[in-house]
């Protein structure tokens, strides 16, 4: 069958990758702007756009005083790698702008605390551009107020989403995915098969909340063994939150999805924006991540490699994407002419990219938490680069899990 690229598909169609906030913009399409094809054939790895994060050497404390201001934190809770079981032993991330954005640096935002097990993406709603609001100020916000949760003492996922959208007084919404690492020894005593090695291997829990259309998903050897399930109100409309006071249409922290999924070492956390999963399905996920980890490179390298290979995708008016296939599902295509002749929509959706990946392993292989200041044993400037790529956070269809020897027990939480 010949396959139509998006730029011979009907106006309203073409305006299918500009995602509105929820309300009346959602009841008007046609306000939609943007585009899934783009023609910007720039690769994010040579771009100097593609963003890492600044150390969150500091975040707002339970009060959320204003960033800026010193304020003291509580001691933060016990990291997962301190328990017995697993840890992270190497974490990375990575936010690939729309070209069309490259300048502000998109609206994706994520955070990532290494030694805290603790790790988000959120994505700003593009919609509220056509308000003169920038999508960019709410997700930014949220992914502080969110980090800044974890660092008082919060592992809930669910609760985390819930305490970052109390907090944020920005005009705009965005779409939250947390992931929490609990790290606990256990012993194969169980039933149920696949629930965790028969060899004693030490296994954990992560705790995914999710809301909206980012998302994440458990790697192992080299096939997807979860993936969250995306959240929307009609195709393109995702959940979200937003400001009530100006955004009374905004979903509840409490519609967040929670799972609890068991992991063991050698397990990949790959969380992304909808800028990554609608360009590249699960499977593929996993074989680029085993193709690094079989490459020896490390959790940032190949959170790098897995946003190139989706702004690839994203860029390849050929390609029959995530995204395409679900628009035709839900009754998206070309013209009735160009059906006529054997064409349907196909192409990459343009987008904001974020990835985060975490490495998981046993804990007594994982990297010590860093030293406090004043204490002995400081480690120097080279590893506190690597504590600043590690502990970061900035702005930035497979459902469930294959039934293999790679099976994972998941638990739906309420």
């Amino acid at each position: 069958m010949m396959r139509a690229t998006l730029r011979a598909a009907a106006p309203t169609v073409r305006a299918l990758a500009s995602r509105p906030p929820r309300g009346d913009a959602r009841r008007a399409p046609q306000r939609f702007r943007g585009g899934i094809v783009a023609r910007s054939r720039r690769v994010p790895g040579a771009s100097p756009a593609r963003r890492r994060f600044a150390a969150l050497t500091r975040a707002s404390d339970a009060s959320d005083a204003p960033a800026s201001v010193e304020t003291p934190l509580p001691p933060p809770p016990s990291p997962a790698s301190a328990s017995p079981g697993l840890g992270v032993r190497s974490s990375g991330a990575v936010l690939v702008p729309h070209p069309d954005k490259a300048e502000k640096g998109g609206e994706d935002a994520c955070f990532v605390l290494r030694e805290l097990g603790a790790f988000g993406v959120m994505d700003g709603v593009g919609g509220w551009a056509d308000e003169g609001v920038d999508p960019a100020a709410y997700s930014n916000t949220f992914a502080e107020k969110a980090a800044a949760a974890v660092i008082a003492g919060e592992r809930d996922p669910r609760a985390v989403i819930a305490r970052a959208h109390e907090r944020v007084e920005v005009v705009g919404s965005a779409t939250a995915c947390v992931a929490v690492l609990s790290a606990e020894r256990e012993r194969s005593s169980s039933a149920e098969p696949g629930a965790v090695p028969s060899d004693g291997t030490p296994v954990g829990t992560v705790h995914i909340g999710n809301l909206g259309d980012a998302g994440a998903m458990i790697a192992r050897d080299g096939a997807s063994v979860f993936s969250t399930p995306a959240q929307q109100h009609e195709f393109n409309c995702p959940f979200q939150l937003g400001w009530r006071e100006f955004y009374p249409e905004s979903d509840r922290a409490s519609d967040a999805e929670v799972f609890a999924v068991d992991v063991r070492p050698g397990d990949a956390l790959i969380m992304g924006s909808d800028g990554l999963w609608d360009n590249v399905p699960p499977r593929e996920v996993a074989e680029v991540c085993a193709a690094c980890v079989g490459r020896g490179e490390t959790a940032q390298e190949t959170a790098e490699a897995i946003a190139s290979r989706a702004f690839e995708h994203s860029v390849d008016e050929a390609y029959d994407s995530p995204f395409t296939m679900e628009a035709r599902r839900n009754g998206y295509d070309v013209e009735w002419w160009e059906k006529a002749q054997g064409k349907e929509l196909v192409g990459g959706k343009m987008d904001d990219i974020a990835v985060v990946v975490a490495f998981l392993d046993d804990a007594e292989k994982c990297p010590a938490p860093a030293p406090e200041e004043g204490e002995e044993g400081g480690g120097g400037e080279e590893e506190e680069e690597e504590e600043e790529e590690e502990e970061e956070a900035s702005g930035g269809e497979e459902d469930a899990a294959e039934d293999a020897e790679s099976s994972s027990r998941v638990t739906r939480e309420p």
